[in-house]
């Protein structure tokens, strides 16, 4: 009788049920066993290396259809490595924008709690069903109108004091939220505003001259005709940005992602976009002289009238 593993004791090594090893070869995880002459599975050390290697991917959150990616790859080659760095970034990326979306809509039911709290009394004595004419989804409203209320107002107040703070001498405004600030025409030059939350905030003719962004997330924000020379965005997400007309010279945009962002004739002179995304963008007009383009994606950006190296950007494209 040939050597090897029955379907139970393979299943039993690594704690799984027969039917799961049964799954893994219909989606080509594992190559189909030998038989016995009775008909039963056999299998060999391969299979046990193989199942080896799925446990081990699992535990770095990678589903079976990239674990069967990875395995098509060859897992001796290169290319599976890369594949693989690729995939757990892309698992970061995912949970990052997991935690921003559950962290936003817990603050806006936290602010829709504070107004129900206040509007519903604990005692009976002072609460009157009266001014909502009984009706829960009147309060339901008055709840939104309220916190969308507290909302604005602290929204402009976060601002108020963040350029006051400036003007003060501060300069770490690290991990900030201003979530759709209105902050047009601000001077934050060298300020540190890392991992900031300035989605759909306006900075139209900021000024933000060698300010550190880092991290930041800027999707959906207004930057138009925004000053931003020299700053640092390493790692920034400018998903759908307005950057009409910026100045960016010599800033750092390294792994920056600018997927449908619009930098029309913005100034990119010297910029370092090494990694960074464009796929989408508008570029129409911008000045990339003398940028370093290493990496750098523009599939589907709109490069008319581009001044620089188009061979270089086009060479980056491919």
């Amino acid at each position: 009788m040939p050597s090897g593993l029955l379907i139970g004791e393979l299943a039993n090594q690594f704690g799984l049920s027969s039917q799961a090893i049964r799954y893994y070869e219909r989606l080509g995880l594992l190559t189909t066993p030998k038989r016995t002459d009775s008909g039963y599975r056999l299998y060999s050390q391969e299979a046990v290396e193989r199942l080896q290697f799925i446990r081990k991917a699992q535990n770095f959150g990678l589903s079976l259809q990239e674990i069967k990616q990875l395995i098509e790859l060859d897992l001796n080659s290169e290319s599976s490595h890369v594949a693989f760095k690729d995939m757990l970034q892309q698992h970061l990326q995912d949970i990052d924008n997991q935690i921003n979306k559950l962290t936003q809509t817990y603050q806006a039911l936290s602010r829709k709690f504070e107004q129900t709290n206040h509007l519903v009394s604990e005692s009976e004595r002072d609460y009157n069903l009266a001014n909502f004419q009984g009706s829960l989804l009147n309060l339901m409203e008055e709840v939104e109108n309220k916190a969308q209320i507290s909302e604005n107002s602290n929204l402009i107040d976060k601002a108020h004091n963040l350029l006051q703070l400036y003007i003060s001498g501060e300069r770490n405004f690290q991990g900030i939220e201003l979530i759709g600030a209105k902050l047009n025409g601000a001077i934050l030059n060298d300020s540190d505003l890392s991992q900031a939350e300035l989605m759909l905030a306006s900075l139209n003719e900021a000024c933000l001259e060698k300010t550190k962004l880092q991290g930041a997330y800027l999707s959906g924000a207004d930057l138009i005709g925004a000053d931003l020379r020299e700053a640092e965005l390493t790692g920034a997400d400018l998903i759908g940005s307005d950057l009409t007309d910026a100045d960016l010279t010599g800033a750092h945009l390294i792994s920056c992602n600018l997927g449908g962002a619009c930098l029309e004739n913005a100034s990119l002179k010297g910029a370092n976009l090494s990694e960074a995304i464009f796929i989408g963008a508008d570029l129409r007009g911008a000045d990339l002289t003398d940028a370093i383009l290493i990496g750098s994606n523009f599939y589907g950006a709109n490069l008319e009238g581009v001044k620089g190296n188009l061979r270089a950007i086009e060479a980056e494209d491919k």
